[in-house]
């Protein structure tokens, strides 16, 4: 009698739902997310500023740089891993489409914990058969997590360039052939744009140095 009691303890824990999220909880959410995803972006796809270079140094500006983006994205995982602990995975119905992709934000770039990426990509698959997330996040996020274990990916979607700065999909794909159909299938654009477009943005990055090899055009994709 007392076993059966204590499963059934287990099993209600188990199954508790989170909690329902009422108007004040939404607003102070909304503001943490985009405090979060204004940060994310800083250091995610920024470079030290004029003012840290001058002072440091290139290495040193970098290595500071680089400590401060790590120590941006651990505390963002924080607050992600603490709404999802009380509200689930926060899909179009609970936050609205905006504020569901800055959500899943800080959990692409969460590199350090694939373990929590992969819970999340779990949750996530659930939310995408209920239209209820976007389903390139999805795609994303597995690539990410493929990337993240040496892995090949399926969609393509996390790039590096060859020598001559063009973009190529990093670890390979695990079927070349089908890329595009897969890719539409989650809402992504094709290959060649996509890798036309990464390709001439890194370009453009660093259009100095590919001027100086005698490159005045990116590399595209025919």
């Amino acid at each position: 009698m007392k076993k059966s009691l204590l499963f059934l303890i287990l099993v209600i824990i188990s199954c508790k739902s989170t909690k329902e999220m009422s108007n004040s909880d939404k607003e102070k959410i909304t503001a943490e997310l985009d405090y979060i995803f204004t940060i994310d972006q800083k250091y995610s796809f920024a470079t030290p500023s004029e003012e840290l270079l001058k002072k440091f140094g290139k290495n040193e500006a970098w290595k500071i740089f680089e400590m401060k983006s790590d120590s941006v994205g651990i505390d963002n995982q924080k607050k992600i891993k603490k709404i999802y602990s009380e509200y689930g995975y926060l899909g179009y119905d609970k936050i609205g489409q905006e504020y569901s992709k800055k959500f899943w934000i800080t959990i692409q770039h969460a590199d350090n914990d694939i373990k929590f990426q992969q819970k999340m990509l779990k949750a996530l698959a659930k939310e995408i058969e209920k239209n209820n997330a976007e389903k390139s996040n999805y795609a994303m996020l597995e690539d990410r997590i493929g990337i993240n274990l040496n892995q090949k990916q399926r969609f393509g979607s996390q790039v590096t360039y060859n020598k001559v700065g063009q973009a190529i999909p990093k670890n390979g794909l695990l079927d070349s052939l089908n890329i595009d159909n897969l890719r539409l299938k989650y809402n992504l654009s094709s290959f060649k744009e996509y890798y036309n477009e990464m390709t001439t943005s890194h370009f453009e990055m660093n259009k100095d140095y590919y001027l100086k090899q005698g490159m005045t055009a990116p590399k595209l994709y025919q």
